[in-house]
């Protein structure tokens, strides 16, 4: 079988990619929220790879990495609310 046209490989492969990509957005806080966001397309579309029949490392990769990519995302997003809200409240006592 051609390796090129696997279903669920280039679902695969983007899952991987949108992990990868929303780990190295955690060191932001700007962008934590990018993070959350590409954390959860990752999530979806290796759950898409899995509905397709492709069970392999990358699919697996991609899971994790979206996976940890959510959950810090979302972790570092609302720190960063509530700094800023303590922030703003204190700005506003003074």
């Amino acid at each position: 079988m051609d390796n090129q046209n696997v279903p669920g490989k280039g679902a695969a492969i983007a899952s991987l990619v949108c992990g990868i990509v929303s780990v190295v957005c955690w060191f932001f806080g700007v962008t934590s929220i990018l993070s959350l966001i590409l954390g959860i397309v990752g999530l979806v579309l290796a759950n898409n790879s899995k509905k397709a029949g492709y069970n392999d490392g990358l699919r697996t990769a991609g899971f994790v990495l979206s996976l940890l990519g959510t959950i810090f995302g979302a972790l570092i997003f609302i720190s960063c609310v509530a700094c800023l809200g303590a922030a703003g409240t204190l700005g506003a006592l003074a």
